[in-house]
């Protein structure tokens, strides 16, 4: 059950960091403090980002497989952005699949540099 609290954390907060930076970088461009490009070009990084970010410390916080706990968390909030992209009927093409993958992998690096850069108590 523990286990399943702290992931539920990282997830939430992964999500909330998402929405406010995201919500912040359309007021920048709603108020052309910043151009179509650069806004393109942030959103990815700010999901990436935090992402990678709370992947990390998923993964410092986790006691071995690493990979396993980044694949865990990219899943869910993959399965999260399906869900949203069905309420919205958007369409699915080779972007939304790249996108996907990109998404899995940063998660996965994430958790991977995290366990690797815990301090070993012994």
């Amino acid at each position: 059950m523990n286990y399943l609290k702290k992931l539920c954390k990282i997830v939430i907060t992964t999500i909330l960091s998402i929405i406010i930076l995201g919500f912040i970088l359309t007021i920048l461009y709603y108020f052309d403090v910043i151009n179509n490009n650069i806004y393109n070009i942030m959103k990815m990084i700010i999901v990436l980002l935090s992402l990678f970010i709370n992947a990390y410390i998923l993964g410092k916080s986790s006691t071995k497989y690493g990979l396993i706990e980044g694949l865990k968390l990219g899943t869910i909030i993959l399965i999260i952005m399906f869900i949203l992209k069905m309420i919205t009927n958007s369409s699915f093409d080779i972007r939304t699949i790249i996108y996907s993958i990109i998404l899995l992998l940063t998660s996965s690096i994430g958790s991977v540099i995290g366990i690797n850069k815990k301090e070993n108590k012994m």
